[in-house]
Protein backbone atom coordinates (compact mmCIF):
# COMPACT_ATOMS: atom_id res chain seq x y z
CA UNK A 1 0.00 0.00 0.00
CA UNK A 2 1.24 3.39 -1.26
CA UNK A 3 1.66 5.68 1.65
CA UNK A 4 1.73 9.65 0.98
CA UNK A 5 4.29 12.47 2.50
CA UNK A 6 4.82 15.67 1.78
CA UNK A 7 1.31 16.79 1.76
CA UNK A 8 1.55 19.15 5.00
CA UNK A 9 2.97 22.33 2.43
CA UNK A 10 -0.60 21.84 0.28
CA UNK A 11 -2.87 21.89 3.55
CA UNK A 12 -1.48 24.98 4.82
CA UNK A 13 -0.48 27.40 1.46
CA UNK A 14 -2.86 30.52 1.17
CA UNK A 15 -4.39 29.26 -1.83
CA UNK A 16 -5.65 25.97 -0.41
CA UNK A 17 -7.11 27.44 2.30
CA UNK A 18 -8.20 30.37 0.64
CA UNK A 19 -10.36 27.75 -1.65
CA UNK A 20 -11.33 25.90 1.46
CA UNK A 21 -12.88 29.54 3.08
CA UNK A 22 -15.44 29.85 -0.22
CA UNK A 23 -16.06 26.50 -0.18
CA UNK A 24 -16.84 26.89 3.71
CA UNK A 25 -18.42 30.04 3.33
CA UNK A 26 -21.12 28.58 0.48
CA UNK A 27 -24.66 29.11 1.74
CA UNK A 28 -23.38 30.65 4.67
CA UNK A 29 -22.75 33.97 3.88
CA UNK A 30 -25.93 35.02 5.32
CA UNK A 31 -25.15 33.54 8.72
CA UNK A 32 -23.61 35.58 11.55
CA UNK A 33 -20.42 33.27 11.95
CA UNK A 34 -20.07 33.04 8.03
CA UNK A 35 -20.84 36.72 7.62
CA UNK A 36 -18.31 37.60 10.46
CA UNK A 37 -15.51 35.26 8.75
CA UNK A 38 -16.22 36.93 5.10
CA UNK A 39 -15.88 40.23 6.03
CA UNK A 40 -12.31 40.21 6.74
CA UNK A 41 -11.94 36.84 5.14
CA UNK A 42 -8.05 37.42 3.74
CA UNK A 43 -6.91 38.83 6.91
CA UNK A 44 -8.41 35.49 9.01
CA UNK A 45 -6.86 32.74 6.15
CA UNK A 46 -3.55 34.99 6.53
CA UNK A 47 -4.08 34.09 10.20
CA UNK A 48 -4.74 30.40 9.93
CA UNK A 49 -1.55 29.75 7.86
CA UNK A 50 0.54 31.51 10.29
CA UNK A 51 -1.22 28.99 12.80
CA UNK A 52 -0.45 25.83 11.11
CA UNK A 53 2.61 26.91 9.76
CA UNK A 54 4.32 27.78 13.44
CA UNK A 55 1.95 24.54 15.37
CA UNK A 56 -0.33 27.05 17.29
CA UNK A 57 -3.08 26.04 15.87
CA UNK A 58 -5.80 24.56 18.36
CA UNK A 59 -9.19 23.61 17.77
CA UNK A 60 -11.71 26.23 19.31
CA UNK A 61 -14.99 24.54 21.47
CA UNK A 62 -18.22 23.31 19.96
CA UNK A 63 -21.39 24.76 19.87
CA UNK A 64 -23.85 21.67 20.39
CA UNK A 65 -27.48 21.99 19.42
CA UNK A 66 -30.63 19.17 18.94
CA UNK A 67 -32.32 17.95 15.76
CA UNK A 68 -35.68 16.23 16.19
CA UNK A 69 -35.67 15.16 12.62
CA UNK A 70 -35.72 12.95 10.88
CA UNK A 71 -34.65 11.66 14.62
CA UNK A 72 -33.44 13.50 17.58
CA UNK A 73 -29.77 13.33 17.95
CA UNK A 74 -27.58 15.93 19.09
CA UNK A 75 -25.24 18.16 15.93
CA UNK A 76 -21.90 19.58 16.83
CA UNK A 77 -20.91 22.90 15.47
CA UNK A 78 -17.26 23.41 14.92
CA UNK A 79 -16.17 27.16 14.64
CA UNK A 80 -16.15 28.48 11.55
CA UNK A 81 -12.06 29.50 11.13
CA UNK A 82 -12.03 25.86 11.75
CA UNK A 83 -14.56 24.83 9.21
CA UNK A 84 -12.11 26.21 7.01
CA UNK A 85 -9.26 23.63 8.34
CA UNK A 86 -11.40 20.86 7.59
CA UNK A 87 -12.40 21.94 4.16
CA UNK A 88 -8.60 22.08 3.77
CA UNK A 89 -7.58 19.20 5.17
CA UNK A 90 -9.70 16.90 3.18
CA UNK A 91 -9.48 19.32 0.19
CA UNK A 92 -5.46 17.35 0.10
CA UNK A 93 -6.31 14.26 1.68
CA UNK A 94 -9.84 13.15 0.12
CA UNK A 95 -8.11 12.35 -3.58
CA UNK A 96 -5.62 9.92 -1.72
CA UNK A 97 -8.47 7.58 -0.34
CA UNK A 98 -11.25 7.91 -2.97
CA UNK A 99 -9.70 5.70 -5.44
CA UNK A 100 -9.52 3.07 -2.29
CA UNK A 101 -13.70 3.32 -1.81
CA UNK A 102 -15.93 0.16 -3.41
CA UNK A 103 -17.98 2.23 -6.08
CA UNK A 104 -21.20 1.27 -4.01
CA UNK A 105 -20.49 3.67 -1.40
CA UNK A 106 -22.71 6.57 -1.96
CA UNK A 107 -22.78 9.14 1.10
CA UNK A 108 -20.62 12.16 0.96
CA UNK A 109 -18.90 11.68 -1.99
CA UNK A 110 -18.50 13.82 -5.19
CA UNK A 111 -21.28 12.15 -7.75
CA UNK A 112 -23.54 9.98 -5.15
CA UNK A 113 -25.69 10.87 -2.71
CA UNK A 114 -29.07 9.56 -1.80
CA UNK A 115 -30.78 9.07 -4.71
CA UNK A 116 -27.80 7.65 -6.43
CA UNK A 117 -27.80 4.60 -3.77
CA UNK A 118 -31.65 4.71 -4.14
CA UNK A 119 -31.40 4.24 -7.71
CA UNK A 120 -28.20 1.59 -7.10
CA UNK A 121 -30.39 -0.67 -4.83
CA UNK A 122 -33.45 -0.54 -7.08
CA UNK A 123 -31.14 -2.16 -9.53
CA UNK A 124 -30.05 -4.46 -6.96
CA UNK A 125 -33.97 -5.46 -6.32
CA UNK A 126 -34.96 -5.70 -10.01
CA UNK A 127 -32.16 -8.73 -9.86
CA UNK A 128 -32.22 -10.21 -6.39
CA UNK A 129 -35.37 -11.70 -4.80
CA UNK A 130 -34.02 -10.70 -1.16
CA UNK A 131 -32.72 -8.33 0.73
CA UNK A 132 -31.19 -7.85 4.71
CA UNK A 133 -30.98 -4.47 5.29
CA UNK A 134 -28.62 -3.46 8.35
CA UNK A 135 -28.41 -0.48 10.29
CA UNK A 136 -25.21 0.32 12.52
CA UNK A 137 -26.93 1.38 16.10
CA UNK A 138 -25.15 4.93 17.09
CA UNK A 139 -22.51 4.95 14.55
CA UNK A 140 -20.41 8.26 14.93
CA UNK A 141 -20.83 7.95 18.90
CA UNK A 142 -18.58 4.25 18.67
CA UNK A 143 -16.40 5.35 16.30
CA UNK A 144 -12.68 4.79 17.81
CA UNK A 145 -10.19 7.13 17.48
CA UNK A 146 -7.50 4.69 17.51
CA UNK A 147 -9.16 2.57 14.82
CA UNK A 148 -9.69 5.20 12.89
CA UNK A 149 -6.20 6.76 13.54
CA UNK A 150 -4.23 3.63 12.05
CA UNK A 151 -6.39 3.12 8.90
CA UNK A 152 -5.75 7.05 8.29
CA UNK A 153 -1.53 6.17 9.00
CA UNK A 154 -2.09 3.28 6.19
CA UNK A 155 -2.29 6.12 3.48
CA UNK A 156 -0.71 9.43 5.13
CA UNK A 157 2.71 9.14 6.21
CA UNK A 158 2.86 13.38 6.58
CA UNK A 159 3.90 13.50 10.36
CA UNK A 160 2.08 17.01 10.37
CA UNK A 161 -1.37 16.31 8.99
CA UNK A 162 -1.27 13.60 11.20
CA UNK A 163 -1.26 16.00 13.85
CA UNK A 164 -3.60 18.20 12.66
CA UNK A 165 -5.77 15.11 12.11
CA UNK A 166 -5.10 13.93 16.30
CA UNK A 167 -6.25 17.63 16.87
CA UNK A 168 -9.51 17.29 15.23
CA UNK A 169 -9.98 14.04 16.33
CA UNK A 170 -9.51 15.34 20.63
CA UNK A 171 -11.88 18.04 19.82
CA UNK A 172 -14.94 15.93 20.43
CA UNK A 173 -14.80 12.86 22.29
CA UNK A 174 -18.17 10.79 23.29
CA UNK A 175 -16.81 8.84 25.92
CA UNK A 176 -13.63 6.85 27.25
CA UNK A 177 -13.29 2.99 26.70
CA UNK A 178 -10.85 1.73 29.61
CA UNK A 179 -9.15 -1.50 27.63
CA UNK A 180 -6.80 -4.55 29.18
CA UNK A 181 -4.30 -6.43 26.02
CA UNK A 182 -4.29 -9.15 25.99
CA UNK A 183 -1.58 -10.67 28.55
CA UNK A 184 -0.99 -7.21 30.19
CA UNK A 185 -1.31 -6.54 33.69
CA UNK A 186 -3.41 -4.12 36.07
CA UNK A 187 -1.65 -1.13 35.29
CA UNK A 188 -1.82 -1.74 31.82
CA UNK A 189 -4.48 -0.42 30.87
CA UNK A 190 -5.35 1.79 27.49
CA UNK A 191 -7.35 4.72 26.95
CA UNK A 192 -9.72 4.40 24.11
CA UNK A 193 -11.84 7.29 22.97
CA UNK A 194 -14.64 7.65 21.25
CA UNK A 195 -16.97 9.21 19.09
CA UNK A 196 -16.49 12.15 16.33
CA UNK A 197 -19.41 14.87 15.87
CA UNK A 198 -22.46 14.79 13.82
CA UNK A 199 -21.98 18.01 11.18
CA UNK A 200 -18.09 18.10 10.48
CA UNK A 201 -16.82 17.78 7.00
CA UNK A 202 -14.15 15.54 8.59
CA UNK A 203 -16.43 13.33 10.67
CA UNK A 204 -18.36 12.75 7.09
CA UNK A 205 -15.06 11.66 5.42
CA UNK A 206 -13.81 10.12 8.28
CA UNK A 207 -16.70 7.75 8.94
CA UNK A 208 -15.58 6.60 5.31
CA UNK A 209 -12.83 6.02 6.06
CA UNK A 210 -13.52 3.78 9.40
CA UNK A 211 -16.19 1.25 7.19
CA UNK A 212 -13.79 0.87 4.04
CA UNK A 213 -12.25 -2.28 5.47
CA UNK A 214 -15.91 -3.58 5.79
CA UNK A 215 -16.90 -2.95 2.32
CA UNK A 216 -14.14 -4.06 0.67
CA UNK A 217 -14.79 -7.72 3.41
CA UNK A 218 -17.90 -7.92 1.72
CA UNK A 219 -17.14 -7.42 -1.71
CA UNK A 220 -13.79 -9.04 -1.57
CA UNK A 221 -14.00 -12.28 1.22
CA UNK A 222 -18.12 -12.55 1.06
CA UNK A 223 -17.92 -12.26 -2.79
CA UNK A 224 -21.67 -10.12 -2.49
CA UNK A 225 -22.08 -8.87 -6.13
CA UNK A 226 -25.45 -7.10 -5.00
CA UNK A 227 -24.04 -4.66 -1.78
CA UNK A 228 -24.78 -0.60 -1.45
CA UNK A 229 -24.24 1.43 1.40
CA UNK A 230 -24.95 4.83 2.80
CA UNK A 231 -23.13 5.93 6.04
CA UNK A 232 -24.26 3.18 8.73
CA UNK A 233 -27.32 2.33 6.52
CA UNK A 234 -26.62 -1.05 4.08
CA UNK A 235 -28.39 -3.61 2.00
CA UNK A 236 -27.24 -7.09 1.19
CA UNK A 237 -28.82 -9.07 -1.38
CA UNK A 238 -29.19 -12.40 -2.51
CA UNK A 239 -31.09 -15.22 -4.07
CA UNK A 240 -33.02 -16.62 -0.63
CA UNK A 241 -33.64 -15.67 2.62
CA UNK A 242 -31.10 -18.22 4.28
CA UNK A 243 -28.53 -16.56 2.28
CA UNK A 244 -28.83 -13.43 3.38
CA UNK A 245 -29.30 -14.20 6.81
CA UNK A 246 -25.75 -16.02 6.70
CA UNK A 247 -24.40 -12.97 4.78
CA UNK A 248 -26.16 -10.16 7.58
CA UNK A 249 -24.44 -12.80 10.77
CA UNK A 250 -20.90 -12.49 8.74
CA UNK A 251 -21.72 -8.81 8.45
CA UNK A 252 -22.66 -8.41 12.40
CA UNK A 253 -19.20 -10.52 13.30
CA UNK A 254 -17.03 -8.67 10.78
CA UNK A 255 -18.24 -5.01 12.59
CA UNK A 256 -18.02 -6.39 16.37
CA UNK A 257 -14.58 -6.57 15.62
CA UNK A 258 -14.77 -2.77 15.09
CA UNK A 259 -16.28 -2.30 18.36
CA UNK A 260 -19.95 -1.77 16.12
CA UNK A 261 -23.55 -3.22 16.26
CA UNK A 262 -26.10 -3.37 14.31
CA UNK A 263 -29.17 -2.39 15.70
CA UNK A 264 -31.85 -4.93 16.00
CA UNK A 265 -34.36 -3.33 15.21
CA UNK A 266 -33.04 -2.48 12.08
CA UNK A 267 -31.95 -5.92 11.24
CA UNK A 268 -34.40 -7.72 8.55
CA UNK A 269 -34.59 -9.86 5.54
CA UNK A 270 -36.88 -8.63 2.96
CA UNK A 271 -38.44 -9.81 -0.13
CA UNK A 272 -37.39 -7.17 -2.74
CA UNK A 273 -41.09 -7.71 -4.18
CA UNK A 274 -42.82 -6.48 -1.34
CA UNK A 275 -40.10 -3.81 -0.88
CA UNK A 276 -36.61 -2.59 0.14
CA UNK A 277 -36.30 0.67 2.36
CA UNK A 278 -33.23 2.61 1.85
CA UNK A 279 -32.35 6.47 1.35
CA UNK A 280 -35.97 7.72 2.09
CA UNK A 281 -37.04 5.91 -0.42
CA UNK A 282 -38.77 2.12 -0.74
CA UNK A 283 -37.75 0.27 -3.98
CA UNK A 284 -39.67 -2.71 -5.02
CA UNK A 285 -38.41 -5.57 -7.71
CA UNK A 286 -40.20 -4.68 -10.72
CA UNK A 287 -38.71 -0.90 -10.44
CA UNK A 288 -41.59 1.33 -8.85
CA UNK A 289 -40.16 3.58 -6.48
CA UNK A 290 -42.02 5.47 -3.61
CA UNK A 291 -41.20 7.76 -0.54
CA UNK A 292 -40.72 5.99 2.14
CA UNK A 293 -44.23 6.93 4.33
CA UNK A 294 -42.62 8.33 7.58
CA UNK A 295 -40.37 10.79 5.29
CA UNK A 296 -43.47 11.85 4.13
CA UNK A 297 -45.42 12.50 7.47
CA UNK A 298 -42.19 14.50 8.62
CA UNK A 299 -42.08 16.83 5.84
CA UNK A 300 -46.08 16.97 6.26
CA UNK A 301 -45.07 18.37 9.74
CA UNK A 302 -42.64 20.67 8.74
CA UNK A 303 -44.51 21.86 6.21
CA UNK A 304 -47.52 22.50 8.63
CA UNK A 305 -44.68 24.24 10.85
CA UNK A 306 -43.39 26.75 8.35
CA UNK A 307 -46.85 27.79 7.03
CA UNK A 308 -47.50 28.73 10.91
CA UNK A 309 -44.58 30.76 11.09
CA UNK A 310 -44.93 32.51 8.23
CA UNK A 311 -48.28 33.41 9.43
CA UNK A 312 -46.57 34.36 12.82
CA UNK A 313 -44.47 36.94 10.42
CA UNK A 314 -41.51 34.57 11.71
CA UNK A 315 -40.26 33.49 8.49
CA UNK A 316 -40.32 34.96 4.77
CA UNK A 317 -42.48 33.61 1.90
CA UNK A 318 -39.00 32.38 -0.10
CA UNK A 319 -38.37 29.71 3.08
CA UNK A 320 -41.21 28.13 2.95
CA UNK A 321 -40.90 28.12 -0.79
CA UNK A 322 -36.99 27.16 -0.63
CA UNK A 323 -38.30 24.00 1.43
CA UNK A 324 -41.24 22.90 -1.02
CA UNK A 325 -39.07 23.28 -3.61
CA UNK A 326 -36.51 21.09 -2.39
CA UNK A 327 -38.73 18.53 -1.07
CA UNK A 328 -40.60 18.13 -3.84
CA UNK A 329 -37.54 17.82 -6.39
CA UNK A 330 -36.26 14.97 -3.58
CA UNK A 331 -39.85 13.13 -3.98
CA UNK A 332 -40.05 13.61 -8.01
CA UNK A 333 -37.29 10.75 -7.76
CA UNK A 334 -39.99 8.57 -6.93
CA UNK A 335 -43.45 7.78 -8.62
CA UNK A 336 -45.04 10.29 -6.25
CA UNK A 337 -47.49 12.72 -7.84
CA UNK A 338 -50.64 11.90 -5.80
CA UNK A 339 -48.50 11.86 -2.88
CA UNK A 340 -46.78 15.39 -3.57
CA UNK A 341 -50.42 16.57 -4.46
CA UNK A 342 -51.89 15.28 -1.38
CA UNK A 343 -49.44 16.88 0.57
CA UNK A 344 -49.57 20.53 -1.16
CA UNK A 345 -53.46 20.61 -1.40
CA UNK A 346 -53.36 20.90 2.27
Amino acid sequence: MIRHRHLWERVCTFENLAAAAREAMRGKRGKLPGARFFAEWENEVVRLERELRDGSYRPGPYFYFTVKEPKQRIVAAAPFRDRVVHHALVRVIEPLFEPRFIEDSYACRRGKGTHAGMRRAREFAARFPWAMKCDIRRYFPSIDHGVLRERIAQVVADAAVLRLIDLILASHVERVETRWPEGCGLFDAVQCPKGLPIGNLTSQFFANIYLDGFDHFVKQELRVKGYVRYVDDFLLFGGSRGEVRGLGEAAREYLRGLALEIHPDKYRALRCADGVDFCGFVVRADGRVRVRAASARQFQRRYDRLRWQLGRGEIAAADLTQSVRSWVAHAAHAQSWGLRRAVLSR
